[in-house]
This record gives structure tokens, C-alpha cells and sequence, in this order.
């Protein structure tokens, strides 16, 4: 199979596996659940519509392969969205933004892109995500209390074609809200009127922390092209990367700008980011079954098949020899 799909080619393999019944999901009054199927990897994606312009959407899977979804127009209408990372993530082309834009674990987003074209890059591996949608006539209703919204925010409910894109990093407080959605308390009426108190509770905190004063990016755009440049080496040379020190002198950075850089764009360390990257290219290399354990290792440059199987445990909870058993 592909390593990279489109989302017309994700379409087909939901609808044939819909077809010959081996795909799990279900429909129960306001809430649509639907279970990935083994061709495409594990896990869930859940739906909840809370109250008429108020939706939770919850992502936990994990992809085996990249998925490249083309959006040709967002529409004048799209809803106001927070979207937060709890792992995986997102590389963005919008046309509305200077330049491509990389959504990692750790961080939310307050966004909303009308009338702008898009390519999303969402990467093989784990992904957990929570977005909560808000219709834009469900913010109107706050017209009133217009001058106490964030500036950015104000924008675009007084101007609808504005463009809103906002990251700032999920606080302890956000964290603690996350996982309380995640472990589905109560049931029937009980459990909806908490999860739609709980994603109020999250647009409230978002909220709060933007009127405090979280930055939008504390890099300088000059140093984010630098750091994204530093990415593009280490991804070029996997196998064989440069040193921090080199890293940096070839991009123009000092090794502490480098360093903070990433943190700040991607929200993790520069060999971080190189381990990530390896364990999610071994990832692709064992589902295609064409290699042992062994030759993966080294493809992805590792010497040692005991560090590569620690690196590729920590990184997704289970062995790489009972990964490529599964795969099969």
C-alpha cells in the first residue's frame, strides 16, 4: 500500500471496508464514532455535536501511512476553531499564511482561515487530537461584550473575511481539561452536558491565556526560517547528522538560538526532533514487511538493534518485533 494517501484515497478504503463490513462505527442521537480501519492503522475518531454552532471532534489513531488532504476553499462561513495537540501533529500550506506552518504536540491553535486554500500533512504514527469547532453565529451572540475579546479575535468577528491563525503552548490548566474530556465520565444526558461544560471550560481558558499576553511566536520570522532550514538538514542527513555546533554554523544560528528555536517551533529538542523523525520513517519501513528489524535499524541509522528497539519502544509503546508481527 501507498505510503502517502489523499484524502479521496482514505475516502475509498473507509467506504470499501463500510462496504464489506469491516468497519466499526456507530451513530447514537448527536455523536458519531468511527474506528480505523486496519488498512489505514488503529484507534478512533469521535464526534460530538454539544449544541446547535458547538462541535468536540477527538482523534485518537494511529496512521500507516501519511495523509495529504487538498482543501480548495474554506468557506466565508468556517468556523472558529481550537484545535489542541496532545500527540502527532500537522505540517500547513495555507495560502492565507506567510509560509508553511508546523502543528506539533504540546500546542493549540485558535484559527480560522475563510476563503483560503490549504494542504495538511498529517505524518504515519500516533495522533491524538482535540479540535472544538464554534460556529461563527454562536460568537456573535458575545457582539456586546465585543471590546473585551482579544484584539486578533475581534478582527474576524468584525470583519468575517479576516484571517485568525493563533498557537500558544497548552497550559498545565488545559491539560488537566483535556484529559477529563478523554476519559468519558457519566453517560447518556450526564455525560453530554459535561463534555459541552468542559469545552466551554478549554475556549475560556484559551481565552485567558491570549488576554494575559502569550505571544503569538516569540521567534523573529528571520530565525524561524533558519530553524526550519536546520530542520531540512537533519532531515536530509538521518542517518548521518551534523553536531548541534555544525547544525548551527550552517544555518547562521548559534547553538542556543538553535536550540530555543526549535523548542519554541516545533516544542522539542533538535535530536528530539531527529529521533522522532527516524522512529517515524522505521515505522513506514516495517509496515511495508520487506525488511527485519535489523536492516531497519541501520536504514535509519542506527548501528545498534538494542537502541533502536528502545528508541522505537519509547516512541510508540510497543516493541518494533511485535510491530512488524501486526503488520503482517
Amino acid at each position: 500500500m501507498a505510503k502517502i494517501l489523499t484524502r479521496c484515497e482514505v475516502n475509498a478504503i473507509m467506504q470499501e471496508c463500510r462496504t464489506s463490513g469491516h468497519l466499526s462505527e456507530y451513530t447514537e442521537r448527536s455523536e458519531y464514532c468511527v474506528r480505523l480501519p486496519p488498512p489505514l492503522g488503529q484507534g478512533w475518531k469521535r464526534t460530538i455535536q454539544l449544541r446547535p454552532g458547538l462541535a468536540l471532534n477527538v482523534n485518537n489513531v494511529m496512521h500507516r501511512q501519511t495523509h495529504v488532504y487538498k482543501i480548495r476553499h474554506h468557506l466565508p462561513s468556517m468556523p472558529l476553531i481550537f484545535q489542541y495537540y496532545l500527540a502527532g501533529g500537522c505540517r500547513v500550506d495555507n495560502d492565507g499564511l506567510a509560509g508553511e506552518v508546523e502543528e506539533v504536540a504540546g500546542k493549540s491553535y485558535m484559527f480560522r482561515l475563510p476563503n483560503t486554500g490549504e494542504i495538511e500533512e498529517h505524518p504515519a504514527g500516533r495522533h491524538s487530537c482535540l479540535r472544538i469547532q464554534v460556529a461563527p453565529e454562536l460568537i456573535y451572540g458575545f457582539r456586546e461584550r465585543i471590546d473585551e475579546f482579544p484584539t486578533a479575535l475581534r478582527n474576524t468577528l468584525e470583519n468575517p473575511a479576516t484571517i485568525l491563525y493563533h498557537p500558544s503552548r497548552i497550559t498545565s490548566a488545559q491539560q488537566q481539561v483535556l484529559q477529563q474530556i478523554l476519559e468519558w465520565p457519566y453517560q447518556g444526558l450526564a455525560r453530554h452536558l459535561y463534555l459541552e461544560s468542559k469545552t466551554l471550560e478549554l475556549i475560556a481558558l484559551y481565552l485567558d491565556q491570549v488576554l494575559t499576553g502569550s505571544p503569538r511566536y516569540a521567534t523573529p520570522i528571520k530565525d524561524m526560517d533558519r530553524v526550519h532550514a536546520a530542520r531540512d538538514i537533519l532531515i536530509q542527513n538521518a542517518i548521518a547528522p551534523p553536531s548541534l555546533t555544525e547544525l548551527a554554523h550552517q544555518v547562521g544560528l548559534s547553538a542556543v538560538k538553535l536550540t530555543r528555536g526549535f523548542r519554541q517551533v516545533f516544542d522539542t529538542t533538535v535530536f528530539n526532533y531527529l529521533r522522532d523523525y527516524r522512529m517515524e520513517q522505521a515505522c513506514q519501513l516495517l509496515q511495508t514487511g520487506n525488511r527485519n528489524i535489523q536492516e531497519v535499524a541501520r536504514s535509519v541509522g542506527y548501528t545498534s538493534s538494542d537502541s533502536f528497539a528502545k528508541a522505537f519502544k519509547k516512541k510508540f509503546k510497543v516493541a518494533p518485533s511485535l510491530y512488524l508481527q501486526r503488520t503482517r
